[in-house]
């Protein structure tokens, strides 16, 4: 992308995964030289969490960045779109700029993830009701999941997913059924600046819920299509990058 220095990816992987899962994203994206980082949500594995908690998190990854004067382009996969919106408030560089300040958030990649309106949870969003591959855990307080490489990893090398499921965690009843109070991704400064990265393959998230998002959010979108199942970053992190570089060109023309 043109310009002397690129921004910052920031990446928050959804619900049950811990940031290990991202190593081969990480990579791919240092490979084509953007500073990049990624963030377990506090809501893994923990009940007492809420959806504004994780919100709260994303905004403690993301001001050192921005007030140290640098750009920010964040990468939202699943549940993270839900504090991911909130997150965002506010913060978009060109607002920034028009307020003196340096820094700010360039843009925000939306990847096969929920795109909440006002007050609307995970819970909500699916109609009230846990998918086929999610167990209430009343006990512990959580959400578990079963049938891990049908629904999240079909295309992924066996190996690599029987790994990354083997670190996931319950994630938090309260996190997923609560709402967040500010729709940051609605803001004029996003306009040619918020992205959706489509997953054709995705079994968690199918197709059609996510294009249901994307409609249904009100605003207009960049969209990329990934011939992928709900984890490119895994089982195609390479192109998952050139995606995401892609975005932090179109985000920086777009005016």
């Amino acid at each position: 992308m043109s310009g002397p220095t690129k921004p910052t990816i920031i990446i928050f992987p959804g619900a049950f995964h811990p940031v290990s899962c991202l190593g081969p994203f990480i990579k791919a994206l240092k490979d084509v030289g953007f500073p990049a980082e990624a963030h377990t949500l506090p809501s893994v594995g923990n009940p007492d969490i809420e959806a504004e908690d994780d919100v709260a998190f994303f905004r403690s990854v993301m001001m050192p960045h921005i007030e140290d004067g640098k750009d920010v382009l964040l990468v939202v996969h699943s549940y993270a779109g839900i504090p991911g919106a909130g997150a965002i408030a506010g913060l978009d560089k060109s607002g920034r700029e028009a307020r003196g300040a340096k820094g700010g958030v360039l843009g925000i990649a939306y990847l096969a993830a929920f795109v909440p309106r006002e007050g609307e949870s995970t819970y909500s969003m699916l109609g009230d009701t846990w998918l086929w591959w999610m167990k209430e855990n009343d006990a512990a307080g959580l959400i578990d999941t079963h049938s891990h490489l049908e629904v999240f990893y079909k295309d992924c090398n066996p190996v690599e997913a029987a790994a990354v499921t083997a670190t996931l965690k319950g994630h938090s009843r309260k996190a997923l059924s609560t709402g967040i109070e500010n729709i940051g991704y609605r803001e004029a400064g996003y306009d040619g600046r918020r992205a959706y990265i489509r997953c054709l393959q995705d079994n968690a998230l199918v197709l059609a819920a996510q294009d249901a998002f994307i409609e249904n959010s009100g605003v207009a979108w960049v969209v990329k299509t990934l011939d992928s199942s709900h984890s490119p970053f895994l089982s195609m992190p390479a192109e998952t990058a050139k995606t995401v570089a892609e975005l932090a060109t179109e985000f920086a023309a777009a005016t």
